[in-house]
């Protein structure tokens, strides 16, 4: 009886060290990374870069000008990765209305000001890049302040397409909860400028540019209006399993995958045409059942287990053929992880419904292969959902701030959602800690995960992996195709480029 005892008393120290040893670990890899957010941020600056009047260069002059900003650096080992706390640098590109007029920026550490302005002014000689003051500073959105004359409505987008993933090996659609496991097909391209022919540099008046109903939107709001544009952008490369988890989870295989191992996966579960159920005959090249001697029988063979049938690449489509070839091309081209926002805020008496619409509709032209689908600040479905409009309050003061801190790669809670809107924890969160600031729910919230949770990974909920080629259709200096008037244009630049900049 001692014995057992002395057993149960072991395992039991055991486990509780093992739980002290992560709770430790968790709590030290927060401070670090807060500790290196917040000391990062501080370091940022805006850059904002003025138009010429005439741009005749196709997007591609931006998404060469883009790659400066994949900086995969510092995190290299494990020194600065876990005592230093170091991630990869992040970059925001930006388009900011302020009440009408446009302006274009790009939110970088200021270590990187050098290169960016380098390569901007070598593909575009025309513009003026100058530091400028945070236009999100200007506005403050709280929920507990009564006498807030600000209304806000936001969303952010990411892709919608998904695949049902087979068992490579027996053919079966995996299964999770009696439903088709699926997950998502971010190596499906959005539709670009080159299938809009831009990269062909036609003339303005043939250009047909898919950003310009942004412009234009943007340009048609009114005094004390605002609308935040922001694409958040960080190095793919940094997270591929060695460095930092890679993005996707199989969670029926339990198999982790970067963005090209998973299209490896699809592409090779396209090969598979049927199954060969356990127990079913198995026939030769022309058609004849296959046998084999046992003693003085012939014995037709059959499968022992299920068993995929898959056929070569000359057997595809034409059709799969194109889906594969656009797969590749999109992964040929260097990738980044990105988080898309807009987010229109103004006065309660101006608050203008019907530019919900726009805000929801906004990415349509790039819908190609993949589409982009809003996640907006009032996902609710019912009025009982909202809590009288308190859950609608968080969700937007909480858009608000990450657009403000320009925060969103590294959470240190599970994002929302808006697939559970009754979410019990959530739904509790919500009512208790109304009557507090934000940070007292986020504290709650982290230490709740840390002692609950304590070895799972947080992982971003919105972050989709795009290409350069991708991120310029979305973001690029726009040529006289966009006449919104609104969007001032420079005759020249006050000067040529610095001359002190990196050859």
């Amino acid at each position: 009886m001692q014995f057992l005892i002395d057993v149960i008393l072991i395992l039991s120290y055991g486990v509780a060290l093992l739980f002290l040893i992560a709770w430790a670990w968790r709590f030290w890899v927060f401070y670090l990374h807060r500790k290196f957010i917040d000391d990062f941020s501080k370091s940022c600056i805006l850059l904002e870069i003025r138009l010429p009047r005439e741009i005749f260069k196709s997007p591609i002059a931006t998404e060469t000008a883009l790659d400066a900003l994949l900086q995969g650096g510092g995190v290299g080992t494990w020194h600065h990765r876990f005592w230093k706390g170091n991630l990869p640098s992040w970059f925001s590109l930006e388009i900011a209305s302020l009440e009408g007029v446009i302006h274009f920026y790009v939110y970088t550490h200021k270590k990187f000001r050098q290169i960016i302005e380098a390569n901007f002014y070598a593909q575009y000689p025309g513009i003026e890049i100058v530091e400028a003051d945070d236009y999100t500073k200007r506005i403050r959105y709280n929920h507990l302040d009564k006498n807030s004359i600000a209304k806000a409505w936001g969303a952010s987008y990411s892709t919608t397409q998904k695949w049902p993933v087979k068992d490579l090996e027996t053919g079966e659609v995996l299964q999770k909860g009696g439903k088709d496991y699926e997950m998502p097909a971010q190596f499906y391209p959005i539709k670009t400028y080159v299938d809009y022919g831009l990269d062909k540099d036609p003339k303005e008046e043939f250009k047909i540019d898919p950003i310009t109903p942004l412009l234009e939107f943007m340009g048609g709001i009114g005094k004390d209006e605002y609308v935040w544009y922001q694409i958040l952008l960080q190095d793919e490369g940094a997270f591929n399993g060695k460095k930092f988890p890679k993005m996707f989870l199989n969670e029926v295989k339990k198999k982790a995958m970067d963005i090209k191992e998973m299209a490896k996966w699809y592409k090779s579960q396209m090969m598979i045409t049927g199954t060969k159920e356990k127990g079913s005959k198995a026939y030769d090249e022309y058609g004849n059942v296959k046998t084999i001697k046992q003693g003085d029988q012939v014995v037709e063979v059959t499968y022992q287990e299920t068993k995929a049938i898959k056929r070569g690449l000359l057997e595809l489509t034409k059709e799969e053929q194109q889906e594969i070839e656009a797969i590749n091309e999109k992964l040929s081209k260097p990738l980044a992880r990105t988080i898309i926002r807009l987010f229109y805020i103004t006065k309660k008496e101006k608050f203008n419904p019907n530019y919900i619409q726009n805000i929801v509709n906004i990415m349509k032209p790039y819908k190609g292969v993949n589409s982009f689908a809003p996640s907006p600040t009032d996902p609710y479905d019912f009025p009982w959902q909202t809590m009288g409009g308190k859950r609608v309050d968080w969700r937007t003061e909480e858009l608000f701030n990450a657009m403000v801190e320009r925060s969103g790669f590294h959470p240190f809670i599970p994002p929302k959602d808006n697939d559970k809107a009754m979410d019990s924890l959530d739904w509790w969160e919500d009512g208790f800690f109304y009557v507090y600031p934000t940070r007292y729910r986020i504290m709650f919230r982290t230490v709740y995960e840390v002692l609950v949770h304590p070895f799972a990974i947080v992982k971003p909920k919105e972050v989709t992996i795009l290409n350069l080629e991708e991120i310029a259709t979305l973001w690029h200096l726009p040529g006289a195709v966009a006449t919104t008037p609104t969007l001032p244009r420079i005759d020249s630049t006050k000067g040529v480029a610095p001359v002190n900049l990196p050859v």
